[in-house]
């Protein structure tokens, strides 16, 4: 679940995440580095509050394994770190189990959301691709869905119509 939260939160892919290790975290300078793994450049988050409690608390369940020095560790054995292909199959089940309607859905859902979020919270395209780790524009903009709430508000009236409504137009 530790996973998920950091998916979610930072908008990170799941290779990103099972490629943290217990040095990407800085707790001194409240400091995530994570390893982009299509721009291969380093991404350096603040660790929030909410995410210190969660990974502090992580750590102090984690499975002991002194030969690797990864973050995420497999529970059951084979002992040693997760794969990218865990976290989706941990996505799902948590998907399965919400009862919510998302069948057809995969971790990426969590970085379009995080996207949104910053879109919505008046953070630029370009920095949102930056913290996404994209090369070009085209790849952020996959990722922003079109808001209908915020083209409303932006929305023009036309002289001589009155009030523009944008309920009925496609």
């Amino acid at each position: 679940m530790q996973s998920i939260y950091l998916m979610a939160y930072y908008g990170l892919r799941p290779a990103e995440v099972v490629s943290l290790t217990l040095d990407s975290i800085d707790w001194k300078n409240d400091i995530l580095r994570v390893d982009q793994c299509k721009t291969r450049s380093v991404l350096v988050m603040p660790l929030t509050g909410r995410t210190r409690h969660v990974l502090d608390r992580y750590l102090r369940r984690r499975p002991p394994l002194t030969s690797t020095h990864q973050l995420f560790l497999r529970v059951r054995c084979p002992a040693g770190p997760i794969k990218a292909v865990t976290i989706e199959h941990i996505y799902a089940k948590r998907a399965r189990l919400s009862g919510l309607p998302i069948l057809q859905t995969s971790p990426y859902c969590l970085r379009h959301s995080f996207a949104m979020r910053l879109l919505e919270r008046g953070v630029g395209v370009k920095m949102i691709g930056d913290l996404l780790g994209h090369r070009s524009l085209e790849s952020t903009c996959v990722y922003l869905r079109l808001h209908v709430e915020a083209l409303r508000q932006v929305a023009l009236p036309v002289p001589g119509c009155g009030r523009v409504s944008m309920k009925g137009a496609s």
